[in-house]
């Protein structure tokens, strides 16, 4: 009897780790969403912020330009690379109403980065957040997961399928 509990144990500790491993392993990728643009940097990044726009109700705060802070900072060969935030105030407003919902102002504004790989290709990264909402369950879930389909829609036309 001793034998077969110590086997169990050893075999739950065994596939506890390698479930582990496989989360590790595995999550960062479910995480980020990565897609190859149609348009060059530029272009990728004027067609992120008209398809945001277009969307009811969603709006660009900003759109920052990492490259120019890096190089400005003196560092050299830096490729493009440019985030555009965005917001819809009605989710948004969703979240904060709940003391609780509020720790995940961290990730907001949500933000699309557009980069330019050394050899020139152009990719448009945004977080999963409907996975990150999940993770929180609740109102944060059911908004996050809103936000990200609203995000694939508008993201539809400038990656590459």
């Amino acid at each position: 009897m001793k034998n077969s509990a110590s086997k169990f144990v050893i075999g739950l500790i065994v596939g506890v780790l390698l479930m582990g491993i496989a989360v590790w392993q595995v999550m960062p990728r479910m995480m980020l969403n990565v897609q190859k643009s149609k348009l060059n940097f530029e272009d990728t990044v004027s067609a992120v912020n008209e398809s945001v726009t277009k969307q009811e109700d969603w709006k660009v705060p900003a759109i920052f330009d990492i490259q120019k802070n890096i190089l400005d900072a003196g560092h050299k060969d830096m490729t493009k690379v440019k985030i555009v935030s965005l917001c819809q105030p009605h989710y948004a407003k969703k979240i904060l109403e709940s003391d609780d919902d509020k720790k995940v102002t961290t990730m907001m504004p949500l933000g699309i980065g557009i980069y330019e790989t050394k050899d020139g290709q152009v990719y448009i990264s945004t977080m999963n957040i409907g996975i990150m909402g999940m993770m929180f369950g609740g109102t944060i879930a059911d908004v996050m997961g809103d936000a990200g389909e609203d995000i694939e829609e508008m993201l539809e036309d400038i990656a590459k399928d």
